[in-house]
Formats: C-alpha cells, structure tokens, sequence
C-alpha cells in the first residue's frame, strides 16, 4: 500500500480513537458498541482503497479506482503490448479526475486532461512526441475555453488566444514564428476579426497592416517592404504527417464520392471523420476530427498540400 493511503488509515485511526476516548467519558457505552461494529464491518471503497490492485470492477461490474490500459489490451493503439496507453481513475465506470494518455512509445505521455463525468472538462495539456508541451488550455463540452496556447516543437509559442464560454476566440490573437518573433496579431470579438490586424516579417518588420469591420469584411489594406535586413527563421521541421488512409468504400452518407474535389467522409460510428478537398482520394486541404475511445472529440487536425499544418479550433 503506498504511503497516501497509509496516512489516510493513520489519520482515521486516530479520530476513531478519539470519538471512543470522548464516548467513554460520558459514559456512552452503548455508542462505544455500536461504533466498533461498524468498524469491524466496513470494507473498503473501490474508489478509495483498492489495497494495490489495479483495473478493479465492483459487484455491479463498473469499473473502479485507478486503471491502466497497456497494448496488450488494445492491440490497435500501436504501443507496444507492455507499453502504456492511457490511465486514470474510474468512478462508477465512468472517468474522473486527472487520466494521462500516451505516445506509441508507451511511455511518453501525449495528453494530461482533467476529466468530469466521463467528459474532459477543465485544464490540459498536450505533448510533443519529444516531451515538450504542445498545447495548454481548458476544455469542455467539446469546446475551448479561457486561455489557450500552443508550442512549436522547439517549446517557442506558436500561438496564443483566448475564448468565450461559447468557444470563440475572443480578445487579441497572437501568432509567432519559430524564432519567438510575432508573425501576426489582431482582435477577435465572437470568432470574428475586427478592428486592426498587422502581419510581420521574420525580423520584427511590419509586413501588413489591414482593418476589419465588425462583420469581420476587410475595409483597408496596406503592405509594406521590410526595412532592416531580413531574418532567415529555421523551420523546427516540416511535416511530413500525411491524412489517415481512407481504406474501402468511403462513408459519404449517400453522397457521391469525388477522389479529385471535395467530400465529408464519416466514420464507422457516424461521426465526421474527414472534411475537405481530396487529390486522388486522399485530403489534401481539409481537417480530421480525432475522437478518443468514448467518441468525444478530442482535436481538430488540419492538413495542407497533403501533409498535416496545426490544430485547428473545435
């Protein structure tokens, strides 16, 4: 048993022993009684108490407490068979607290989210296949909300924003190059642009400065030549992430199929899988929605020229 629980045993015994001390005084013998009964009949919860053990289900069958899932038990994650692929707490079978999912290593961790009732909600965190933080927010109901920002693989920020309860960028709207250097920023009321947006160039120069009304249409736009000499910026690596395979008859909900233009393809439960134009039946611009083993939609991938770009807003 790991020390946690040994001082939670410690600390229950020693109120228990306090309540019979304080019995015992006035005299409440029949108390005094009843009260060890009921210590000599408790068992332990499997929420709280699992004496060690792992992966615990209940008389009724739910599971309980801490689980682990490794490849052995899902042999389609790609993680090696004693790798692990996710973990977390379970109560009455349904996933509470912090659950940390994985790499196809099996040991790095890819996500750190809090959940509530079976649903992410709260803080998280995404990593890099490298363990450095790839995105930070909070989540719920599918959307994002509060603060959010996201990392190059470098651990420069790439971009940082802020949402409404509604799940719309909402205030000033950030993007960075590689370097650190702000590529392009402006103010967001609802999802929409508004106001003054200005774009930069690697060194730090003003690239373009447009306007925007309050419906979002540009009113003005002017471009401007770099003024100091121009910064080369290192690509921290291009992708070369290509859209999942559409394997077999695309799921189109009756809607002819177009290997060369553009499609929604659904998965086998229904839910929009891919969306965008294809070249010869692969996405070229589009996203993929990823979905987690309990079907909640986890992120949105956006793929450009055939090849995967960022995370697009849910």
């Amino acid at each position: 048993m790991y020390l946690g629980n040994y001082n939670k045993i410690i600390l229950s015994l020693e109120c228990a022993t306090k309540l019979i001390q304080n019995m015992w005084k006035y005299k409440q013998v029949g108390l005094i009684v009843f009260f060890l009964s009921l210590l000599m009949t408790a068992k332990a919860s499997p929420t709280t108490d699992q004496d060690g053990k792992l992966n615990v289900t209940d008389e009724k069958g739910r599971k309980q407490g801490k689980w682990i899932y490794y490849g052995k038990d899902r042999p389609d994650s790609g993680v090696p068979a004693n790798g692990k692929v996710e973990e977390g707490k379970y109560v009455d079978d349904r996933k509470e607290g912090i659950w940390i999912k994985y790499h196809t290593d099996g040991m790095t961790p890819s996500l750190k989210g809090n959940y509530e009732n079976n649903r992410p909600k709260g803080q998280f965190t995404r990593y890099w296949a490298n363990g450095q933080p790839k995105e930070r927010g909070n989540f719920e109901k599918n959307i994002y909300k509060d603060s959010l920002i996201r990392y190059y693989e470098n651990g420069q920020p790439s971009y940082q924003g802020k949402y409404n309860e509604i799940g719309k960028e909402n205030g000033k709207i950030r993007y960075y190059y590689p370097n650190g250097q702000l590529e392009y920023e402006y103010d967001s009321n609802n999802g929409v642009i508004s106001g003054k947006a200005v774009r930069y160039y690697e060194n730090g120069d003003i690239k373009e400065i447009s306007y925007y009304d309050a419906s979002g249409n540009q009113t003005k736009s002017e471009v401007k030549d770099p003024v100091n000499p121009m910064v080369k910026v290192k690509d921290p690596g291009q992708s070369k992430e290509k859209a999942p395979a559409i394997n077999g008859t695309p799921k189109t909900q009756g809607v002819k199929w177009s290997p060369n233009g553009y499609n929604k393809v659904y998965n086998s439960d229904g839910e929009i899988w891919q969306d965008g134009e294809f070249k010869n039946g692969a996405l070229w611009d589009g996203k993929v929605y990823v979905y987690d083993s309990d079907g909640i939609l986890l992120k949105v991938k956006v793929y450009k020229g055939g090849v995967y770009h960022s995370d697009g807003q849910l």
